[in-house]
């Protein structure tokens, strides 16, 4: 199994990146969180990864620490819960926010994400909670502004939103109300404006 590819940024986008390690380009599945955080294309990268070998298909998923991708494992395992819902939770919700909602048993931030209903994220509540509540739940750290990144922030957002089935009218309209600091992180921008398409 692959554990880590370590090589150079080819392509990437909302859904995945491709990895050139030593002439091979190795495509991988990645969250929003592990796409902000990923080196433009042409600088050299160091992903963690997941392999997940199937009948007729091996898939790579890639993470940029590992507290993600024990995430990415947990959820994986629920039942109801396959590699792509993981994904869009962890895209969704920082590694912390998503240890405090399970262990604070709060599943309307669950539901929140596209594709979580009640039952689901219930379950995910019921069957991780005990797992995960060992780990510590210190806060987030604020935010920088940094408004250099804000346009390219806004591509990355209306790419993910309308790859979450939003129209792009009222993806656009959702990233146009965010506030700087909201636009400045991937993972809070789609919170934020996942929020407002809620409302």
């Amino acid at each position: 199994m692959i554990a880590q590819l370590q090589g150079i940024v080819v392509e990437k986008g909302s859904e995945e990146a491709i990895i050139d390690v030593g002439g091979v380009g190795y495509r991988v599945f990645i969250s929003l969180l592990t796409l902000e955080k990923l080196p433009d294309v042409g600088q050299p990268c160091r992903l963690l990864i997941h392999t997940q070998v199937r009948e007729d298909a091996f898939h790579l998923y890639g993470f940029t620490s590992s507290e993600e991708r024990n995430l990415f494992k947990l959820l994986n395992n629920v039942n109801g819960i396959g590699p792509r819902l993981a994904l869009a939770i962890l895209s969704t919700m920082t590694p912390q926010v998503l240890v405090t909602s399970i262990v604070a048993e709060d599943v309307m931030a669950l539901v929140r994400v596209p594709g979580i209903g009640k039952k689901i994220a219930q379950r995910i509540v019921m069957e991780l909670k005990d797992r995960l509540a060992h780990l510590s739940m210190e806060g987030e750290q604020p935010v920088a502004v940094n408004k250099s990144v804000a346009p390219t922030n806004k591509q990355t957002l209306l790419s993910a939103l309308l790859n979450l089935g939003y129209k792009r009218n009222e993806a656009m309209q959702a990233i146009q109300s965010l506030p700087p600091e909201a636009l400045a992180d991937i993972s809070l921008g789609i919170r934020s404006a996942l929020k407002v398409l809620a409302q």
